[in-house]
C-alpha cells in the first residue's frame, strides 16, 4: 500500500477568509488522499465555525502557535523556531505556505529543516503602491529571498508573477482561488423597481470603504431609487457610522456588520460593489457572479482577471469615488445592462469552482 504524502499547510489567522478557504477546500476535496496537517495561530474566540474546527472536521491534524501573528516582531523568531522543529520532527513530504508572513518564515524554516518540497501560494503582497518606498523595498526583498527556498510559487492571479525574475525548480504558475457555490442562492425575483447595492468586505484600508460612501453620497443625490447594504466589520466601521449619520443616509444605507453568511443578502441584491485599493483575487466577486450580479469595482491587481470590464461589470481606477459613482449610476439607470452583465458574470465564474482549483494543486503535489 502506497504511503500517503504528509502535507503541512501554514497559515496565520484561524478565521474563514479567502486565504484560509483555499486550504480548507484542498483539505475537503482531497480528504483521504493525503495526511494533512495545519499550523496556525490559536482560535482566541473559540468560534464554532472557525478555520480550526472546520479543518478538524475533515480529519486534519491541527497544531497552533501563539507566536504566529500578522505583525512583524520579535515573536517571528519564536515562530520560525517552532516551524523548524515541527518540520524536523514530523518529516513532512510537502510544506505549503499561504500569504506573506508564513510565506517568508515558513519557507525558510521548512527548507532548512530538510523538507524535500516547499510550495508557496502568493495570496497578496505587501509591496504595493500604497506603502512607503522603503517598506516596499524591504517587503519585496524578503519575498524574493524567501522565494529561493521553495520549489514552486503559485500566484492567485497572473499579475503577481511578473515580480519574480527567477523560476523555482517546479516553476511559477497561476492557480485561481475558488468560491464554494454550494453555500449560495440564485438571485431572487422581486416586484419592486428598487435597485439594491451590496458591498461585502473587511472594513479596513485594503477595501477603502470610505471611498464607497463618498461615491454613494454622489449617487444618492441623483436618485432615490436605491437601497444599500454594507456587510463587514473592521476598524473603519465607527467612522462609517458617523459619516452615514452626518449625511443623513440612514434611510437608504444599512451597515450590517459581520454576517455568518452572505448568501441571502447577495440573492436580494442587484449590483455588487467593492472599492479595494489592492486585491489579489476577490472570491466574493465570483460569489456575486454566481448569483447573477454585475460588479462595480476597482481596476487593481487580480480583480480584472475575475471581473471583465464592460462584460461582467464596470471597473474604475482606485481612489476615484467620482468615477465609481458614475459607474454605479450607469448600471442603476439601465436594468437591461444589469441583466446582461449579470448573466455574463454567471457564465464566467464557473471556472472558479473548488474542483478546478484543487485539481491544479493535486497535480502540483504529485508532480
Amino acid at each position: 500500500m502506497t504511503k500517503k504524502l504528509k502535507v503541512l499547510h501554514i497559515q496565520v489567522l484561524p478565521i474563514l477568509s479567502g486565504v484560509q478557504l483555499t486550504s480548507l477546500n484542498i483539505f475537503k476535496y482531497l480528504q483521504g488522499k493525503y495526511d494533512f496537517w495545519l499550523l496556525c495561530a490559536p482560535d482566541a474566540d473559540k468560534l464554532p465555525t472557525s478555520f480550526i474546527t472546520e479543518s478538524q472536521k475533515l480529519g486534519v491534524t491541527v497544531v497552533t502557535s501563539s507566536h504566529l501573528k500578522r505583525e512583524i516582531g520579535i515573536h517571528d523568531v519564536a515562530a520560525f523556531k517552532e516551524i523548524y522543529q515541527l518540520v524536523k520532527r514530523e518529516h513532512f513530504d510537502i510544506v505549503h505556505t499561504q500569504s506573506s508572513k508564513p510565506g517568508v518564515i515558513g519557507r525558510i524554516a521548512a527548507r532548512l529543516a530538510g523538507c524535500p518540497r516547499v510550495i508557496h501560494t502568493l495570496q497578496g503582497h505587501a509591496f504595493h503602491a500604497y506603502e512607503p518606498i522603503h517598506k516596499r523595498a524591504l517587503y519585496y526583498g524578503l519575498e524574493v529571498f524567501s522565494g529561493l527556498f521553495c520549489d514552486a510559487i503559485v500566484s492567485v492571479n497572473k499579475t503577481y508573477l511578473r515580480y519574480f525574475w527567477f523560476k523555482p525548480k517546479r516553476g511559477k504558475l497561476t492557480i485561481y482561488n475558488s468560491a464554494d457555490f454550494s453555500r449560495l442562492q440564485k438571485k431572487k425575483t422581486r416586484d419592486d423597481d428598487e435597485v439594491r447595492l451590496v458591498f461585502v468586505g473587511r472594513l479596513d484600508r485594503a477595501k477603502s470603504p470610505m471611498d464607497f460612501l463618498y461615491a454613494l453620497r454622489i449617487v444618492l443625490a441623483q436618485t432615490v431609487n436605491v437601497r444599500v447594504k454594507i456587510v463587514g466589520d473592521g476598524t473603519y466601521l465607527p467612522r462609517m457610522r458617523e459619516f452615514v449619520a452626518l449625511h443623513r443616509m440612514q434611510d437608504r444605507v444599512e451597515l450590517c456588520g459581520w454576517l455568518p453568511s452572505v448568501a441571502e443578502v447577495l440573492a436580494e441584491s442587484d449590483i455588487f460593489c467593492l472599492t479595494s485599493i489592492y486585491e489579489a483575487f476577490g472570491i466574493v466577486f465570483a460569489e456575486a457572479g454566481f448569483v447573477g450580479l454585475p460588479s462595480v469595482a476597482t481596476r487593481v491587481e487580480g480583480i480584472p482577471e475575475v471581473v471583465i470590464h464592460n462584460k461582467t461589470g464596470l471597473l474604475v481606477p482606485p481612489r476615484r469615488p467620482d468615477l465609481f459613482a458614475q459607474a454605479l449610476l450607469t448600471l442603476i439607470n439601465d436594468a437591461s445592462l444589469r441583466r446582461q452583465m449579470g448573466s455574463a458574470a454567471e457564465s464566467r465564474v464557473t471556472q472558479f469552482s473548488p474542483q478546478n482549483m484543487v485539481e491544479r494543486y493535486e497535480q502540483l503535489y504529485n508532480g
